[in-house]
């Protein structure tokens, strides 16, 4: 638990003192080591909560990167959660809350803040009273999210000054320390992306101001529930009444879900009909589509179910939902799901920082092109016609992403990706779009704010 306080005076580097407080004894000797060239840093074996009366109002600049709760666990004991204000009344609470509070009341007036917190407490919304606590006693100048080469967590930095006026927060996101580098300098230099306070709304995450929502081509843009008869949760028991047969129900799960479709390779587990397991309204049919709900690697992935054979129990990792078939072509969406726009608008939405999740109510209000049913046939076929091939083993990556290519170009209008009315997809060019991309994939990767592919690593799964 890395805490550094810094107050600041004259001295060659701007600071008189430095102080630094550490609960780890192999952490604290190793800062003592590294430190002990510098006489003005003091080091205290201590934890910081504890310290709490005497930091009050004494510092010019903390630096910290507190303990996290999804590591640590949350604070628990009465007499320590009674010292702080965001814990009033509460019989547990994040032990990087607590620290965030310590932080804020240990700056003088002026004082500045630099601390690394989990990506929730900028976007969750049960969070939401510590970020309004935060706007009473400071001033947000900038939080950078940070990518997971990072932390193993998703993270961000929000640097605040205590006191003053409101004013416009610098956001931006780094992937790696180059970009790190460049953010620096644009800020100093008064560049970079700025939002006014007021704008920041329920979420200060900087992924959801940075990204941009779908492009306004001239398809409508209706939210998802708009589209859909249906959708819900699925389900699975865990503990001693997990229990899979050899024969019986499919199982469905996120490991199931492919860009062509159900795949039942990966996962041959089955559930005995009428046991436990078989909940019966987690039953996905033909015609419905899993959405894969939670996880950093595999989060917004979508299959329809199409065969007899791939209707199955969806577990808790999947949404199922039924579409409307007079407004949307179930393998429509499922391609869309693949398309930078869709992987951007459902960035803005999802929630957490170890796993990331999509919650329903906010899926369900996802805005969503919807091409007339003619424009959409033509994807759907070619969707049908790779899980098709998929199932007899000769599916290919870069079809599906030559695919999504002609799509993305539909969506954005572009002259290269005509709409087709009516007819069977051939194999004719001219007449066939989706086999007709001449400029390089986009995949279902997400452009990062500063312009290069999103380059995070499929962190999480599910099983």
């Amino acid at each position: 638990m890395r805490r550094w306080s810094v107050p600041g005076a004259g001295g060659p580097s701007g600071f008189s003192e430095a102080i630094g407080i550490e609960v780890d004894p192999e952490v604290l000797a190793t800062a003592r080591e590294r430190l002990r060239a510098f006489p003005p840093v003091s080091l205290h074996g201590a934890n910081a909560l504890e310290r709490a009366p005497e930091l009050e109002g004494r510092l010019d600049l903390v630096a910290t990167n507190p303990p996290f709760s999804a590591k640590y666990g949350r604070v628990q004991d009465p007499w320590r959660l009674g010292r702080f204000a965001l814990a009033a009344g509460r019989r547990s609470e994040a032990v990087e809350v607590l620290f965030l509070e310590l932080s804020v009341r240990a700056l003088r007036e002026g004082g500045i803040l630099a601390i690394v917190l989990p990506e929730g407490l900028f976007a969750n919304l049960p969070y939401r009273r510590v970020r309004e606590w935060l706007l009473r006693h400071v001033r947000p100048l900038a939080i950078i999210s940070l990518s997971r080469r990072f932390f193993r967590a998703k993270t961000g930095t929000l640097f605040a000054r205590k006191g003053g006026l409101p004013s416009a927060v610098w956001l931006a996101h780094a992937e790696d320390e180059e970009d790190l580098n460049r953010i620096s300098k644009e800020i100093h230099q008064g560049k970079g992306f700025r939002q006014p306070l007021e704008a920041l709304g329920e979420t200060w995450a900087p992924l959801y101001h940075l990204i941009p929502p779908a492009p306004s081509a001239a398809f409508p843009l209706l939210p998802l529930r708009a589209l859909l008869w249906e959708m819900r949760g699925g389900h699975a028991k865990y503990g001693p009444r997990r229990v899979f047969s050899e024969s019986g129900i499919p199982f469905l799960s996120a490991k199931t879900v492919t860009p062509w479709g159900i795949d039942l390779r990966p996962s041959r587990r089955r559930v005995r009909p009428g046991s436990p397991m078989d909940h019966p309204g987690t039953r996905a049919r033909k015609g419905d589509v899993l959405f894969v709900r939670v996880g950093v690697g595999c989060i917004g992935r979508a299959a329809v179910v199409l065969e007899d054979d791939e209707e199955g129990i969806a577990d808790d990792y999947l949404y199922i939902l039924r579409f409307r078939p007079d407004r949307m072509r179930p393998e429509f969406f499922a391609l869309l799901t693949q398309t930078r726009f869709f992987r951007g608008a459902l960035q803005r939405i999802w929630r957490g920082t170890g796993t990331v999740t999509v919650l329903q109510r906010l899926l369900r209000e996802l805005p969503v092109p919807v091409p007339p049913l003619s424009a959409q046939e033509p994807f759907a076929g070619a969707y049908r016609d790779l899980h098709r091939r998929a199932r007899e083993g000769v599916a290919a990556m870069e079809e599906i992403q030559r695919i999504i290519a002609r799509l993305e170009a539909l969506l954005e209008e572009s002259g290269d990706a005509p709409l087709i009315h009516s007819g069977p997809l051939g194999s004719n060019t001219e007449t066939n779009p989706l086999r007709s991309a001449s400029h390089p994939t986009h995949g279902s990767g997400t452009p990062s704010p500063g312009g290069k592919a999103d380059r995070r690593s499929s962190g999480s799964s599910a099983s």
